[in-house]
């Protein structure tokens, strides 16, 4: 009994919280709307503010989508301030006091969205001045990668006043925005004056390059922003501006292992005492292995030197000591990365990679028979050896003769059996295979590679395609790449007009370096000595498109790179 008279105020409590959620009604068409702001308290625009908090009012209930990532403020006042959506109103309420003089500006961006179909209000932004003007100056331009000169988007931009103190891998930027989709970025209401500007993948959402793991892009000098600024162009790269140094060097199974704290970009060593070592990069660029090829002693003292990508260097000298215990080597192998020939031409060429460095080669067994009567040796002077990436480049020329068959006409003979034919089965001639004898390759450790065998297909003029580039006569020294669609440089050469010639069927892109040091290479640039990266451009066509398109028996040019 006393249940009953009571059910009354549990069914007041379930009403009262099915009235409280806010959810999408059910039902009717898709509601693709944004919400529209409505009032703003204080208003857009406002001089004088001296508030403490920021009242948004919208045509409809509103929901908060990261706020304190989508919600750009600038000058930034860091996490100082709460923001909360209550039904159609969004309030931002500041825990410190705004600085005098000051143009605050509001981008909401994509955190303010409806109820039913999370639409985002659309360029809701707020500018209010504590001072009696509203600063009215802006800055604007696109964010790419440099690499692949694509815009990115999300990326962190920033203005600072400028400071000669002021380090970019030190200390968080006092205006900041983020790129659209289009990589194009929009910092307004800036006072007159000096400024310097960067941009960051701000994975950590700290403000501040951490240049071991985010791409960055700056631009070396101040400017001057006395009238708007438009076409700012900041190409990010990923580049490590830490302190080069050895964190260890130290025996390891049978190999002496020196770590770096940083990849590098060459290396070089060799015993005081003249005794011969072999070297070799570890699982990256930052690890050095030395292996144990003394004789009768368990160390050696070694002179090292590092360099890496911004020109840190290190010279030093070490003790290279091994394990005296007996410990399993690790496991040889030899593998080909490719293999082709060029018939037309007479050429031969392999690239092979190896597990450990190489002491010796048996050229004996290495060949290539084109078939029993043709087999092409190789000897020391067809190889190139790189030591610290243990790969090995195997180049021959030959006579193009032995591809190039005469077919007599076949004399018709009377259908008479052939009696003087053996029942034993003919020996097949052997063709176009290449063979690695077993022991081929020793490594330094004295282990062996396996035999293997490899059938290749001989590539001939119809088989393949040429691209022809030519680039704008310029006083800059330049680079011209031919690439593949993952990037990975498939030549390269410093002529103004080039022809790439013997291309597999395949898709490329083609670009330049504008090779500022004209040292040959493409250069990262470096922050610490207020070096921008070397520009990079790409062959478009007449829609924008990079790819091209290479069909066998093909010829594509010449194709003009501007910039």
């Amino acid at each position: 009994m006393t249940l009953y008279k009571n059910l009354h105020w549990f069914i007041y409590i379930l009403f009262f919280f099915s009235c409280a959620r806010q959810s999408a009604p059910t039902g009717g068409p898709k509601d693709t709307i944004p919400p529209r702001l409505v009032r703003v308290v204080p208003a857009d625009q406002s001089i004088n503010f001296k508030g403490k908090s920021l009242e948004l009012t919208f045509s409809e209930m509103i929901n908060l989508a990261n706020p304190k990532e989508q919600i750009i403020i600038a000058p930034t006042i860091g996490k100082t301030y709460n923001v909360e959506a209550r039904n159609n109103k969004v309030v931002l309420d500041f825990e410190t006091t705004l600085k005098d003089s000051t143009t605050y500006t509001f981008n909401f961006r994509d955190a303010v969205q409806d109820v039913t179909e999370k639409n985002p209000a659309r360029n809701l932004r707020i500018a209010v001045s504590t001072g009696s003007y509203i600063d009215s100056m802006s800055v604007e331009g696109i964010a790419f990668d440099i690499l692949e000169q694509k815009a990115l988007k999300d990326i962190t931009v920033a203005v600072q006043p400028y400071n000669d103190t002021f380090s970019i891998l030190k200390h968080p930027a006092t205006f900041i925005t983020k790129t659209d989709e289009d990589g194009i970025f929009q910092i307004q209401n800036l006072k007159p004056g000096l400024y310097n500007i960067y941009a960051i993948a701000d994975q950590n959402k700290n403000l501040i390059v951490d240049s071991k793991s985010e791409q960055y892009g700056f631009k070396r000098d101040s400017f001057l922003l006395d009238q708007n600024i438009k076409d700012i162009l900041l190409g990010l790269v990923k580049l490590d501006t830490r302190q080069l140094k050895i964190t260890s060097a130290r025996p390891y199974n049978t190999y002496f292992n020196i770590r770096a704290s940083k990849n590098l970009k060459s290396f070089s060593l060799s015993a005081i005492d003249g005794s011969d070592v072999y070297f070799s990069y570890g699982a990256d660029q930052s690890n050095i292995l030395v292996y144990n090829t003394l004789q009768n002693k368990d160390s050696t003292q070694i002179k090292l030197h590092l360099e890496d990508s911004i020109q840190n260097k290190i010279d030093t000298a070490l003790y290279v000591k091994f394990n005296k215990r007996e410990v399993e080597p690790e496991k040889f192998t030899a593998k080909v990365d490719k293999a082709e020939v060029l018939a037309d031409k007479g050429i031969f060429r392999a690239t092979f990679s190896f597990s450990k460095p190489l002491k010796e080669i048996d050229f004996d067994s290495l060949r290539f028979s084109i078939d029993t009567s043709h087999v092409i040796t190789f000897n020391q002077n067809d190889v190139i050896y790189d030591e610290p990436t243990k790969k090995l480049t195997l180049s021959k020329k030959f006579d193009k003769n032995f591809y190039q068959v005469v077919e007599e006409p076949t004399p018709v003979q009377p259908n008479i059996p052939d009696t003087t034919k053996s029942d034993k089965p003919e020996k097949p001639n052997i063709e176009n295979e290449f063979y690695i004898g077993k022991a081929a390759f020793i490594s330094v450790e004295l282990d062996s590679s396996n035999q293997t065998k490899q059938s290749i297909s001989p590539s001939r003029y119809e088989d393949m395609g040429v691209i022809i580039v030519e680039t704008k006569q310029s006083p800059d020294n330049t680079i011209i790449q031919l690439v593949d669609n993952q990037g990975n440089i498939i030549e390269s050469t410093i002529k103004k007009s080039y022809s790439f010639e013997d291309l597999q069927p395949s898709t490329y892109q083609l670009r330049i370096i504008l090779d500022r040091n004209g040292n040959g290479v493409w250069d990262a640039g470096n922050y610490i000595r207020k070096e921008e990266p070397e520009e990079i451009f790409y062959w478009e066509d007449e829609n924008g498109q990079r790819e091209i398109k290479l069909k066998a028996n093909f010829e594509i040019g010449p194709l003009l790179i501007t910039y």
